[in-house]
């Protein structure tokens, strides 16, 4: 239940609210790098947990999950600020805490789940078994992307309203392919969920939106999973992540056979992470620009620009960036540049256009148990876009 706007008045002059959230990304990005860099720097995981593979996997595991325990606390304060504060829409203060307690459990599971089956292959046969079993932890991930986000959050799947059954049968899309889900988050935009773009999850908000644009935004959903462009987005974070497994392991020189091997590994991968957060956006921008044209081809502009229009308002509702801004710290176009190149390509989606890169790979990161995934500016303290965070 939401009991009030976010009174924008009460954020300092000339800050609108996308700002606000993106200084707050920024910060609570900054921390976990910080924390990160000091984990390695110092060498504080071999100098206060084992590096040992002889030490009985309960008392690794035990000493791994009481870190884990640490790192949500520590980030405690961004979510309460993102979650209960800055958001347009605020929650009864018990409703957020019992949701953001969820999902910070579900997120310690699933940290200790991927810790354990690292560490028991790493013990059974080194790192190549590491590295594998992290590959399959990533498309386990990929594959159950719209089942967590039910279990992260609690959302529920409602009936397909007839007006977005109407509208997907404009798209081409089979209705049996979908999943209605209700998210009190206005921000939430669904997804295809699966390697293979299996089911396809949509806001039980999007009944809102006129049916001409909920048809072209149910096109473009389809034209991404027909077109190739969801797999090569899955495959593509699934390479990222996993050559940053391969690296931190190579340049830390450690092995996740150990308690102080999994919080190394875990600190160089949210390194990682972030050196994806600064080059992933750019190859996203440009798979949202190809999906665009090849939908407007179909549908026209205006049915495009209206859905562009409203989802950018129920996310961060910022017609016009700095071109610095957008290059940096967003995977998907500002509205307003989304607009100007609607100009219909039916060919516009080439081999190297991979959906939701960006997004993906910071999802798949859970397997790598870095905090850096539910951090950044459009998710941090709202665990239903924890899974499946704000696009197009």
């Amino acid at each position: 239940m939401t009991i009030s706007s976010l009174p924008l008045s009460t954020l300092p002059r000339g800050v609108t609210y996308a700002r606000a959230r993106l200084c707050l990304g920024i910060t609570g990005v900054g921390s976990a790098v910080l924390l990160a860099t000091a984990l390695l720097y110092f060498r504080i995981p071999s100098r206060g947990l084992s590096m040992s593979d002889t030490q009985s996997v309960p008392a690794a595991l035990f000493r791994v999950g009481l870190m884990f325990a640490f790192a949500q606390v520590a980030f405690s304060m961004y979510d309460l600020m993102g979650g209960a504060w800055l958001v347009r829409r605020r929650e009864w203060a018990s409703t957020w805490l019992s949701r953001w307690m969820r999902g910070v459990t579900v997120q310690w599971g699933v940290w200790m789940l991927s810790a354990t089956v690292l560490l028991l292959a790493a013990r059974a046969g080194g790192n190549p078994a590491a590295i594998g079993v992290f590959v399959v932890v990533q498309l386990l991930l990929a594959t159950t992307r719209g089942r967590m986000v039910r279990v992260i959050a609690r959302l529920p799947v409602v009936p397909t309203p007839e007006r977005i059954a109407s509208a997907a049968a404009q798209a081409g899309l089979d209705a049996s392919r979908m999943q209605v889900i209700d998210s009190p988050d206005e921000s939430f935009v669904g997804g295809w969920s699966g390697l293979t773009a299996g089911t396809l999850v949509v806001p039980a908000r999007w009944a809102q939106l006129p049916e001409p644009a909920l048809a072209a935004m149910l096109l473009r959903r389809r034209l991404a999973a027909t077109s190739g462009a969801h797999v090569r987005g899955v495959v593509g974070a699934v390479v990222w992540n996993t050559l940053g497994f391969v690296v931190s392991l190579t340049l830390t020189g450690v092995s996740p056979a150990s308690a102080g091997g999994v919080i190394t590994l875990a600190a160089a991968m949210t390194l990682w992470a972030f050196l994806g957060v600064l080059l992933l956006p750019t190859p996203s921008r440009a798979a949202v620009f190809a999906l665009d044209a090849a939908a407007t081809a179909q549908v026209g502009a205006e049915p495009m620009r209206a859905g562009i229009e409203l989802l950018d308002i129920w996310q961060d509702d910022e017609p016009v960036r700095r071109a610095g801004v957008e290059t940096v710290f967003h995977p998907v176009p500002g509205r307003r540049n989304r607009i100007e190149r609607l100009v219909g390509n039916a060919d516009a989606v080439k081999p190297w256009h991979a959906h939701h890169l960006a997004r993906h790979a910071l999802w798949l990161s859970w397997g790598a148990c870095t905090p850096l995934s539910r951090a950044v500016h459009c998710n941090v303290g709202r665990s239903a876009l924890w899974a499946m965070l704000p696009g197009d």
